[in-house]
């Protein structure tokens, strides 16, 4: 097996750059910027570079399963809300441990559509990311409660990510893998436009504050650029096993992240993130295979 390949790699650019754009997330909103600010600009960001991508020439009147792709974007859009409503002002690792329950989330729905039949794996799957979860806040009741907006934020995104994942998977091929996802980002972008316009008093505060700007500029290129990475290696190298595998290990990398910039965290509880993290792939490993 080349562990190199688009499957592998892909997919783990995608984990690294997750801890990276909670962080901009984060840094963003301490200097007065606002969660829908960050989002929009991230979401034209993010369109910008699938458009430079894939350069799509093609007709653009909207028809069939155009809708689908369109809805989708929709959804997509409020799964970025809750996620950075969960990055905000809780805990990297913790968020990026529980965001690994979407693939329970897809799987549900795909037995409830008649595309995969319900099998112990699920039901061992969904055990292992609760108790997974669960070392992520600190194994201890204190750490559940003090992160329980985190992880009640972070699995509504989940369920908002996992009904786009699914619908991408089921009905993407009808219109082409490309024409999907910059239809859906596209999506995205006009409901950020609309947010701007609302809201432009705050592109006030990124031209002032020149950091402000910088991070979420850096918000919107690592989220572009970790879906961009992700949605190839799903499409393209046919190994989602794999490649959801490696994408969840963006726990673990939340929690070297933290140790890189000098995040003071007690040893135990850093131990217990990790082996929530590592025990997230372990659940998802099980549902997927």
């Amino acid at each position: 097996m080349d562990w190199l390949s688009g499957a592998i790699l892909l997919p783990f650019i995608g984990a690294v750059l997750h801890p990276i754009l909670g962080w901009c997330v984060q840094q963003g909103t301490a200097v007065g910027v606002r969660l829908s600010i960050i989002v929009a600009v991230a979401n034209l960001v993010t369109t910008a570079i699938f458009f430079a991508y894939f350069q799509p020439d093609e007709d653009w009147r909207i028809s069939g399963k155009d809708w689908w792709a369109i809805g989708n974007g929709v959804l997509f859009f409020m799964g970025q809300w809750f996620s950075t409503q969960s990055v905000k002002s809780g805990d990297l690792a913790v968020h990026s441990s529980a965001l690994g329950g979407k693939v329970v989330v897809v799987g549900l729905f795909s037995v409830l559509a008649g595309l995969e039949s319900a099998t112990w794996n699920l039901l061992a799957g969904v055990v292992l990311a609760v108790i997974a979860v669960f070392l992520a806040a600190g194994a201890s009741l204190e750490g559940w409660r003090k992160h329980r907006v985190t992880v009640g934020l972070t699995m509504l995104a989940c369920l908002f990510f996992g009904i786009n994942d699914f619908l991408t998977g089921w009905q993407a091929r009808e219109i082409g893998p490309a024409r999907w996802l910059i239809l859906m980002m596209g999506t995205g972008s006009l409901i950020s436009i609309v947010v701007l316009f609302i809201k432009r008093s705050q592109i006030m505060v990124m031209i002032q504050t020149p950091r402000a700007g910088m991070m979420v500029f850096g918000a919107g290129l690592a989220l572009g650029l970790q879906a961009l990475a992700v949605n190839l290696a799903f499409s393209q190298y046919g190994q989602p096993t794999l490649s959801n595998v490696v994408y969840s290990s963006r726990g673990v990398m939340a929690v070297g992240f933290l140790y890189l910039i000098g995040k003071q965290m007690n040893r135990k509880f850093a131990r217990r993130q990790a082996a929530g993290a590592i025990l997230m792939m372990a659940a998802l490993a099980i549902v997927l295979l």
